[in-house]
């Protein structure tokens, strides 16, 4: 096989699976290390870094007295502080009397860098991942530019024509029709505000999408908003694009770092959005993926190479690093609200409120695993 067929086709089912499982590995291997890394740097030692859960496979203790270890079950990972069960312990003013050098000796601030750091460093990981592809290959681009209208859809009621040109949604540019597809499908029946452009004269318009159920392209149905305006097409051949309007936008360095860093923000964004529109009984809870569907996705997208799995990798990962920083323990976003506290009143939020938030959340977090679980299994077979 040759070096970039290598590179763009992951090939046989066992290099798949083992893909799979690299994507599960490194994203908690980035979320660990940002743990290590800057609890180090805030003076905080770890006696363990671990790769997965249970029954030891492989493991080397390092000068600093740092076991690190690769576990059986590769579902998650965890760094063990000194003195500290993992790196979002609580702590109370017995603590006081800890060891130096161990979580519960640190200040609050100290502690709380260190849970904020697997969530953030989730985030950096996307943001370079991201970098790496717009500097290398730039983006593929559809002009934004009407080409055929749905009877009796929401933009054709709207009085909206072919050849229209989308400006801004909602005050947001649109360099793409990718951008309109992606902002419209997470909108519901939430209204749209659009700029636009008709025959070069401006004009805005109000649109309402309308849900409608479509293959989500992983062979799952899913009710997104739509509006029911599509791209132009090759009039010599409809069943593709028409290249007239098809570009490409290659990106230096730094423009490609901003444009990741737009992409991550506007995928965080849009997270929160769904999420919230999802507990408000808006939107369609097909659309979220348990680890059952996200492991079936990473294996359909393995198999069209490398890349492609890197790109999800990335897009995975600020998605776990945000659900990391939902302020509920026992994730590290609950954790991190009693050190902030913590650092403001200048001392611990009293243990017993500790443990009764804790228990709290722990239902909570559980009972949404759950729903993430089963709900997989619904929306297949439901």
């Amino acid at each position: 096989m040759e070096t970039t067929s290598l590179i763009t086709d992951i090939g046989t089912p066992i290099l798949r699976i083992f893909g799979v499982i690299c994507v599960i590995m490194v994203i908690i291997f980035v979320h660990e290390m940002g743990h290590y890394l800057v609890g180090r740097w805030c003076g905080i030692g770890a006696s363990t870094f671990s790769l997965g859960f249970g029954p030891e496979i492989c493991a080397v203790t390092d000068k600093r007295g740092t076991r690190w270890r690769i576990a059986l079950i590769p579902l998650g990972g965890y760094v063990k502080f000194i003195g500290d069960e993992d790196a979002a312990g609580m702590t109370s003013k017995s603590d006081a009397a800890a060891l130096p050098g161990s979580f519960a000796a640190a200040n609050a601030w100290a502690r709380a860098a260190t849970v904020f750091a697997g969530p953030f460093t989730n985030a950096i990981f996307t943001v370079v991942v991201l970098s790496f592809f717009f500097f290398s290959y730039g983006r593929i681009t559809i002009e934004p530019v009407i080409g055929s209208l749905v009877d009796g859809a929401p933009a054709m009621t709207a009085g909206l024509k072919p050849g229209d040109r989308f400006i801004e949604m909602d005050g947001q540019k649109v360099e793409s029709f990718d951008d309109l597809i992606s902002y419209v499908s997470l909108h519901g029946d939430d209204p749209i505000n659009f700029s636009m452009e008709r025959a070069g004269a401006p004009f805005t318009v109000t649109i309402t999408p309308r849900p409608t159920e479509r293959d989500d392209g992983f062979g799952n149905k899913v009710r997104v908003g739509m509006i029911g305006a599509g791209a132009p097409v090759d009039p010599n051949n409809p069943g593709r694009l028409d290249p007239a309007y098809e570009g490409h936008i290659s990106y230096g360095l730094f423009p490609a770092i901003g444009e990741a860093i737009d992409k991550s923000a506007f995928i965080v964004v849009q997270t929160v959005r769904y999420l919230g529109r999802l507990i408000e009984g808006r939107e369609d809870r097909c659309q979220l993926s348990g680890p059952s569907k996200t492991a079936t996705i990473a294996w359909q997208v393995s198999e069209t190479g490398f890349m492609s799995l890197l790109n999800f990798t990335a897009l995975l990962s600020i998605g776990i690093g945000l659900i990391n920083l939902f302020p509920l323990p026992p994730l590290d976003g609950g954790h991190l609200v009693f050190y902030v506290i913590e650092g403001i009143i200048g001392r611990p939020v009293p243990k017993r409120i500790q443990e009764s938030i804790f228990t709290i959340g722990f239902i909570a977090v559980m009972a949404f695993m759950l729903f993430a679980i089963s709900n997989d299994y619904l929306c297949w077979f439901g």
